[in-house]
C-alpha cells in the first residue's frame, strides 16, 4: 500500500538523525490494544478468502461483519491516545474512516472519476459489479459524508496506484510521525505515565 510508505521513509530518516531501533522496539513493547487489532485483522482476512468471499453469508452480511471489524480497530487505536499527538492524528484517521464507513452501510464510497483515473475503466466496472465482497462502493449523490470517503486519486506506474480519504492520509502520518519521534527521543517520545515504573 502507497500509505504505508512513510511509515517506511520514517525509520531511515530517524536512524539518519540518531535514532534508535531499540527505541522503536520499545514503541511497539508499549502499544496497547493488540487483541483488539488482531481481532480485527482476523475478521477482515476472513472476508477475503476465496472460499467465504462469495458465501451468501458475506454476501449479504458482510458489510456488517465489516463494520465490527472497523469497531475492533477503534477501540484497539483508541487504546493508545496516551502516546501523544502524533498517535491521536492516526486515531482521528481511524475514527474519521470508521465514521464514513458506518454512515454508507458498512462501505467506504470512492469516487468513480478518481478510480478511474488511477485504476483504469475495469476497476471501476469490476467494484460497481458487486459480485464479490469488497469494503469499497462507488460514491453516488446520496453517498453520506463524502468529502471524507476516498476522493483522493494518488497515480504512480502501472496501475498501482489508489483512491484515498483524508482518514487514510492522517492515519499514515500519524503513525509514521510515532515512529520518527519514538526513535529520535527514546527517553521523552511518550508521555511519562506510559513508562515503566522503577521506583522501589
Amino acid at each position: 500500500m502507497l500509505l504505508l510508505v512513510p511509515v517506511v521513509l520514517a525509520v531511515p530518516l530517524a536512524l539518519a538523525r540518531g535514532g534508535s531501533l531499540h527505541a522503536l522496539a520499545t514503541l511497539l513493547l508499549r502499544v496497547r490494544g493488540t487483541g483488539f487489532l488482531l481481532a480485527a485483522l482476523a475478521v477482515q482476512v476472513a472476508l477475503y478468502l476465496p472460499v467465504l468471499r462469495t458465501a451468501p453469508l458475506v454476501a449479504h452480511a458482510g458489510g456488517a461483519l465489516y463494520v465490527v471489524s472497523l469497531g475492533l480497530v477503534a477501540a484497539g487505536a483508541l487504546a493508545n491516545w496516551g502516546l501523544g499527538l502524533a498517535a491521536r492524528v492516526a486515531i482521528l484517521g481511524v475514527v474519521l474512516n470508521t465514521t464514513v464507513i458506518v454512515a454508507n452501510g458498512g462501505s467506504m464510497p470512492v469516487s468513480a472519476a478518481a478510480l478511474r483515473m488511477v485504476r483504469g475503466a475495469r476497476t471501476v466496472h469490476e467494484v460497481a459489479d458487486g459480485h464479490l465482497f469488497t469494503n469499497v462502493r462507488l460514491a453516488t449523490p446520496v453517498t453520506r459524508l463524502g468529502v471524507l470517503s476516498d476522493v483522493i486519486p494518488v497515480r504512480i506506474a502501472r496501475g498501482l496506484g489508489n483512491v484515498y480519504s483524508v482518514g487514510d492520509i492522517l492515519l499514515a502520518l500519524g503513525v509514521a510521525a510515532l515512529i520518527y519521534q519514538a526513535m529520535r527521543h527514546a527517553g521523552d517520545a511518550l508521555p511519562s505515565h506510559s513508562l515503566p515504573d522503577h521506583r522501589g
